[in-house]
């Protein structure tokens, strides 16, 4: 797949590949433990037209999104079952991105963020 997930000691690190990192304009997004609010899985449909730093073509959506204020890193083909990171004092306010077993890697970012806070 064009989107991997790696597990630091500090940190989940979103590795984007080929086509997809073309895309986004973008190869990886570094996303502290400390930073990472909420994390679910959910429907995100974006409209084509948001002011974006990337692509946008019939489902897909690479790269920075503004929503609302802030801005966003958004990777996926399909809006339906996305991984969404709510995040605080970062450059984004939310990381959405599709990957294979979303309910899996939520729970292990859960897992690492519950580990970073004890």
């Amino acid at each position: 797949m064009a989107r991997t997930i790696e597990f630091t000691k500090d940190a989940l690190i979103l590795h984007l590949s080929g086509l997809t990192s073309a895309a986004a304009l973008k190869q990886r997004v570094d996303i502290p433990y400390s930073e990472i609010l909420n994390v679910s899985i959910d429907d995100f449909q974006l409209s084509m037209f948001q002011i974006r730093v990337g692509t946008s073509i019939a489902d897909i959506r690479e790269g920075r999104f503004l929503i609302g204020d802030k801005w966003c890193f958004i990777s996926y083909e399909n809006h339906k079952d996305v991984v969404i990171l709510e995040l605080n004092n970062h450059q984004f306010g939310k990381v959405v991105f599709q990957i294979e077993n979303p309910s899996e890697i939520k729970e292990r970012i859960l897992e690492q963020v519950k580990n970073k806070t004890i």
